[in-house]
This record gives structure tokens, C-alpha cells and sequence, in this order.
């Protein structure tokens, strides 16, 4: 481990040389957002220790660098960047490193100080214009969200105590105190659409709101919150984090706790929230950590497992998921998700090597659940869009397609896309027939491309067709059948079976003969006394 190569004490003491080689000015606040944002997105990977005080690592910026880094004297770290002094990846793997042992909070104290002289500068010239300066916790902001509850609840009668109102009465309260400042503001709406969702289940609770009754009718506002608590989280990805922040995200963790914790309704909703906020705000492993000694404090439940796995795929313990996926019941697929994407946006083909030879009996399993085709078509439509990146970056189409074949007839359009693509034809039209297509119903293109093609490929189907033609005994059915026997000649004469065809042709008119009027038919169509 890299605890154990590397002391706290040299990494520590690394720290006041960085303080004195970045000096507190405007350029530096920039490159130290700039590392942040590196380290935050996990970009810094393959930390290798390589003595006492040496650490060579890689970035992932726009290209890829390589760092070397020495703790005994920080101006000797180099980077394969074109940068002459410490830039921003040096800075990002020595964030890195000083996360291993404390909080980043700790270490940008110098920076900290030098904002709180500015802001206290702000502050004397709001006193000095006569201006009450406002100040900001999390704390602060959790009071007034409940004081505001309790006020709405006085204030709106019991048959009013609906989502709806709940929404435009009490969130948009909520919103009129949003903070000016863009960071602070977009924080600020994270929580107050927590608190309106937790003053949903409290009115659950107190019997206002029906979950089952009025689920539809809460669909739409938890839909909004959502949208909100999203949008936030996309905005503040924009921004470098200020280290001002670091009090609110702390503390974070036990709000977003509170609403996996609540039972039953909007279950994939809470867990998706769960692990967005996570994974883009909280990802510092210290942070995980703390919250995995949490939640495995707590009684189990299909929340606290989520919540869990989804710690410990933040901290790269893939083997511990893994190892757990043969009990995990089907129904768990569409929350690995988030996974799935975060891996393949992230292009990690030999990460999801691991994950792709585990999750199949998850597919074939969730196949055969008691849900509507719909349901279980929708899941596995999203789930073979990652697979599909995946077999085509990964070279590894043998998976893609084993997987196709495990859960049919739910993957009958990515199979036959596959085999399509392919040229692979007669296994294609094998699988139309075995899902009930008919020749009729099958595209022009297609059949045109497949004809010159795999002629071959054709004939079974074509044979099914005119069968059940025939059958049918009215005169419009013969002239159809008749059509698509020549069509079937044809097909024979490209596969070079004209003695087939001759056989099959006197077999099928002799089987027939007792029907007079689709005897006339083959006799107008020259497919029998005289045909070519």
C-alpha cells in the first residue's frame, strides 16, 4: 500500500514547502482549482511509489502526462507537460498523496486564510456602507429548511397538505432564499430539493399523502426535484470547487444518508441521487471511507447494500461487488447502471472486462422476471447500449453477442442489427421466423441485399409463406402464393438448385392438385405445363 512506502510525516512536511514555492497570489488560486478539478474527476492514476520521498504517477488531462514528484524537495518535481515551473498535475497528484493521510482541508489552510482576510475586508466595507453582512452553513440552512416546514405546516389546512402544494408553497419559500453567490447558490439548491423531498416522506408518514393512491400523482414534482438537484450538480462540475465549500460538502453526506434511509416509495429515484451525489461531489476517498464505516454500522436493507456497493465502486473495490454478484437477486441490474456509465465514459475497457464476465447471469435472470415486455424490453434496451461500446472498443463482440442470445426474445433488435451487419443472413431470417416474421413483413432493402448476397438464406422462409398461402384456399392467397413462388425460383436458380427447384416444384403441384383454382394459377404463372 502507499501508506506504507510513503510516511505521513514526509508528505506532511512536503506540504510547507508548497505553501512557500505557490505563494498566495491570484495565478496560484487558479492553478490550485485547476489541480483540484484533476484530483475531483480522479484523473490521477498508476501511483507508484518509487523511494522514501519519490512518486511518479499519470494524469489525465486533454493528453495523458506523466509526473515525477519529490517530496524531500518539491521544486525538483517534473512533469511531461510543457509547463517550466509545478503546474496544475504535479499539484493534482500531490492532492492525491496528501488525501491518503488527512483532508484536503487541512492542507489549503494558507489558502483559506488569505480568502478570510479578503472576505473580512468585503465585510468592513459592507459595515462601513451600512450593510448587515450574510453568512452561510449548512447548519444554518438545515434550521431554517425545518422551521420553514413547520410554518407551512401551520399555516396549510390537512386536506391541502398535498405534493403540489408542498412544491409551489413550500420549496418556492425555500428558493427565495437562495444565496447570490454561484457556488453557494447551486449548493444551496441541492439541499432545499432534499429537505422538499424528506418533508414529502414526512407527510407520508403522518398519513397526509398516500404513497400507493397518489403515486402517480407525485411522480411528476419528484421528477422536478430531480431535475434540479442534476442541473446543480452539472453546474458546480464547472466550477473549480472552492475550498469555502468543503464545510458544506462535509456535512453533505448525512442529508443524502437521511433519504436512502426512507423505505419503499421512489426507491430507484433515492438510490440514483444517492450515487449522483456521490460520485460527483464526495468522491474523496477519505470521504468514502468515513461513510462506508457508516452505513455498515446500520441494519441491512436493499438501501444500505446499494449504498455500499456504490462506496466501494467509488473506492475501485470492484472484487468485493463482484464477489457478492451471484446472490444479488436480478431485480439489482438497472441500479448498475450508474456503474456501467461512469466506467465506459470513462473508456476503462479492462475495468468493465471484469465487470461484463459477472453481470451476465444478472441479464439472463432479469429476463426471466414476472414483469410486463415492456419493462424488462426497456431495461435491457439501456443496458446493451454500454455493452455495445464496450464489444465494439474492447474488440470483444463474442460478448456482445452471447449476451444477445441470453436474453432473447427481449434483444431481437440488437441480435438481428448484429447479424445484419455481419452478412451473416441465414442466421438473421432464422431469427425473424422464430419470432413470427413473415417474408411480407420483412423490409425490400433487406431482402434485396440478402438475395444477391445469400440467396440460400431466403428459401426456408419463402417455403413458410407460400405454405401458409395455400392454406388459406381463396383464390387471392393463390395469386400471392404464385408471385412468391417465383421469387422462390429465382432464389433457387442464383443458388444454382435448379434441379432442386424442379423436384420441389413437382412435389408441391402433385400435393395440391385436388385445389383447381390453384392449379389455374400455377398454369397462368408458366410454374407448371410449360414452365421455363
Amino acid at each position: 500500500m502507499l501508506q506504507d512506502m510513503i510516511s505521513k510525516t514526509v508528505v506532511m512536511d512536503a506540504a510547507e514547502q508548497f505553501k512557500h514555492v505557490l505563494p498566495c497570489t491570484e495565478a496560484n488560486i487558479q492553478l490550485m482549482k485547476k489541480a483540484l478539478i484533476l484530483y475531483r474527476q480522479d484523473s490521477v492514476y498508476r501511483v507508484k511509489p518509487m523511494s522514501g520521498h519519490t512518486v511518479s504517477a499519470y494524469v489525465q488531462d486533454v493528453v495523458p502526462v506523466k509526473v515525477f514528484i519529490d517530496l524531500a524537495d518539491v521544486k525538483k518535481s517534473s512533469c511531461s507537460c510543457p509547463a517550466q515551473n509545478i503546474c496544475r498535475h504535479v499539484l493534482a497528484v500531490y492532492l492525491y498523496l496528501y488525501a491518503q493521510y488527512d483532508r484536503l482541508g487541512t492542507f489549503t489552510e494558507f489558502w483559506k486564510e488569505a480568502q478570510k482576510r479578503r472576505e473580512n475586508r468585503d465585510i468592513l466595507g459592507q459595515l462601513q456602507r451600512g450593510m448587515k453582512p450574510r453568512s452561510h452553513t449548512l447548519d444554518q440552512w438545515t434550521s431554517f429548511f425545518k422551521t420553514e416546514f413547520r410554518r407551512w405546516e401551520e399555516h396549510t389546512p390537512k386536506n391541502q397538505q398535498t405534493m403540489q402544494y408542498l412544491y409551489y408553497g413550500y420549496f418556492s419559500a425555500l428558493k427565495k432564499r437562495t444565496p447570490a453567490e454561484p457556488e453557494l447558490k447551486k449548493m444551496y439548491q441541492i439541499h432545499a430539493a432534499l429537505a422538499t423531498w424528506l418533508a414529502m416522506h414526512s407527510l407520508v408518514e403522518k398519513g397526509r399523502i398516500d404513497p400507493e393512491k397518489d403515486f402517480y400523482s407525485l411522480n411528476p414534482y419528484i421528477e422536478q426535484l430531480m431535475d434540479t438537484i442534476y442541473s446543480s450538480i452539472d453546474e458546480l462540475k464547472t466550477y473549480a470547487l472552492s475550498f469555502s465549500l468543503d464545510p458544506f460538502l462535509e456535512k453533505t453526506p448525512g442529508a443524502i444518508r437521511e433519504l436512502l434511509l426512507k423505505k419503499d416509495i421512489f426507491q430507484y429515484e433515492r438510490l440514483r441521487i444517492f450515487g449522483e451525489i456521490w460520485s460527483a461531489l464526495l468522491s474523496r476517498p477519505n470521504w468514502l471511507k468515513r461513510e462506508l464505516d457508516v452505513l455498515n454500522d446500520l441494519e441491512p436493507s436493499p438501501e444500505i447494500q446499494f449504498g455500499r456497493l456504490h462506496l466501494e465502486f467509488l473506492l475501485k473495490n470492484d472484487d468485493v461487488i463482484l464477489d457478492q454478484a451471484g446472490s444479488f437477486s436480478p431485480e439489482i441490474l438497472p441500479y448498475t447502471f450508474q456503474w456501467l456509465s461512469v466506467m465506459t465514459a470513462k473508456k476503462d475497457w479492462k475495468r468493465l472486462k471484469k465487470w461484463y464476465e459477472h453481470l451476465e447471469q444478472l441479464a439472463s435472470g432479469f429476463c426471466r422476471l414476472d414483469k410486463p415486455y415492456r419493462e424488462i424490453r426497456d431495461v435491457l434496451s439501456e443496458f446493451f447500449l454500454f455493452l455495445s461500446d464496450y464489444s465494439k472498443n474492447a474488440k470483444e463482440e463474442h460478448v456482445y453477442e452471447r449476451y444477445c442470445k441470453k436474453c432473447l426474445p427481449y434483444t431481437f433488435t440488437e441480435y438481428s442489427h448484429f447479424l445484419y451487419n455481419k452478412n451473416r443472413f441465414t442466421e438473421w431470417m432464422e431469427i425473424h421466423s422464430l419470432v413470427g416474421f413473415s417474408i411480407s413483413e420483412i423490409g425490400q432493402n433487406a431482402l434485396k441485399d440478402i438475395a444477391a448476397a445469400a440467396p440460400e438464406a431466403l428459401i426456408p422462409s419463402y417455403h413458410r409463406e407460400i405454405s401458409g398461402l395455400v392454406e388459406q384456399k381463396n383464390r387471392s392467397s393463390y395469386k400471392e402464393a404464385v408471385k412468391q413462388l417465383k421469387k422462390l425460383r429465382s432464389l433457387y436458380k442464383k443458388s444454382k438448385k435448379q434441379d432442386v427447384w424442379n423436384r420441389f416444384m413437382e412435389q408441391f403441384s402433385a400435393r395440391y392438385k385436388r385445389l383447381r383454382a390453384f392449379q389455374e394459377e400455377l398454369k397462368k404463372g408458366k410454374l407448371i405445363d410449360g414452365e421455363s
